[in-house]
Parts: C-alpha cells; sequence; structure tokens
C-alpha cells in the first residue's frame, strides 16, 4: 500500500516537480506525507510544498478545511483560530495565531479563503492576506501582513483524496531567516499528521 501511494504520488505530481526540479527540495517524507522547500529570488523566506494521501473522502477534507473555528485542533503550534465572517459558501475570512518558541513573539494573521472547482474532482482553496484592521491585533501578538498559498485536494477514489498545500510567508518583525527556514519543515510536517488523523478516524 505505502509503495502504491509514492508511486501514484510520483505520477500526479511530475509536472509540478519537474517544472520547478531545479528549485523544489525534499526534506522530509515518511511515506505518507512529504515536505518540500524552496528558495525564492524575491525574499530571504522560503516557500514550502507539503503533500498527503489519505484514506478519506473528498467531502470531508473540503469540510475540514474550510472550518476556521476548528483550525487549531490540527494546524501546529496553533492554540487558536476562528472563523470572523462568512462571506459565501465558498469564501471565509479566518483568523489564527500562531506559537513561536520563547524568547520570539508569537504571531497571526487573518487569511482571505476561496474555495473553487477546478477540475473534476479537483478543489482548489486560494489563501491569501486580509486588511489586517478587520481583527483587533492582541498585545506582544506581530500580525502577519504578506502571506499567500493554496490547498489542492483531488479525489484519487472514493476512499482516498490527495492533498497539496504550499504557502509562502513573511513572519513580520526582526526575525532571522534561517529562524524562520529551520521551522519551515516541522510545522507543515505536524500539522499534516494531526490533519491524516482527523480525516481518518
Amino acid at each position: 500500500m505505502r509503495f502504491m501511494k509514492k508511486w501514484l504520488l510520483l505520477l500526479l505530481n511530475f509536472p509540478l516537480i519537474a517544472i520547478y526540479s531545479q528549485q523544489w527540495e525534499l526534506k522530509k517524507d515518511n511515506g505518507d506525507i512529504q515536505v518540500y522547500t524552496r528558495e525564492l529570488d524575491s525574499t530571504k523566506f522560503n516557500e514550502y510544498k507539503a503533500v498527503l494521501i489519505a484514506e478519506t473522502t473528498i467531502e470531508k477534507v473540503l469540510a475540514v478545511l474550510t472550518n476556521g473555528d476548528s483550525l487549531n485542533r490540527w494546524t501546529y503550534k496553533t492554540p487558536e483560530s476562528k472563523q470572523l465572517e462568512k462571506i459565501s459558501d465558498n469564501e471565509f475570512i479566518f483568523w489564527m495565531r500562531n506559537d513561536f518558541p520563547w524568547p520570539l513573539n508569537d504571531r497571526d494573521n487573518i487569511s482571505r479563503i476561496k474555495l473553487k472547482k477546478v477540475g473534476n474532482k479537483v478543489y482548489q482553496i486560494d489563501i491569501e492576506a486580509e486588511d489586517s484592521l478587520v481583527y483587533q491585533q492582541e498585545q506582544n501578538v506581530i500580525r502577519m501582513k504578506l502571506f499567500k498559498g493554496y490547498w489542492r485536494v483531488q479525489e484519487l477514489n472514493e476512499n482516498s483524496v490527495l492533498i497539496i498545500q504550499q504557502m509562502y510567508g513573511d513572519p513580520n518583525g526582526v526575525l532571522p531567516a534561517w529562524i524562520v527556514n529551520s521551522i519551515l519543515v516541522s510545522f507543515p510536517y505536524h500539522s499534516f499528521e494531526n490533519l491524516k488523523e482527523i480525516l481518518e478516524n
């Protein structure tokens, strides 16, 4: 089963990986979850891509990813999250707070989430920064204002779903790039571990 998943994953992601073959670097692979990073020309902070094949339904995946009030249940080092606004059935405003290790200040962010169908049994959830004035900033918490990414969700069969998240973010404030880049693998990896457990149970 694990071999089949890895072979299927390679086939599904070959066009994407081939395009960035000189940039994406596989940083962690446990068979079920892969995390890649790459450097960007325009910034000192790296971008990541995390990949998972989960034994679940596409309906459950979309329901979990678009539930802003429970993102903190599975997103690593995220003690709080909430849905600030439901614009439509496919568009939302979310707030999240991320726990950074001492002595660094925690970060929070406000994001606009847009769900759209992009193919046969393929959905994309776009993530981009929203006006930070929508929700008051907490004391001693630094707000991230520059980030962008997406979720790509594809049904492989009635019991298997491919999930990809690709994200770039500037943590704002005085923070060395090497610190941010050093945690760029562990954060999405542990989040995907938690997500997998929720989706498969």
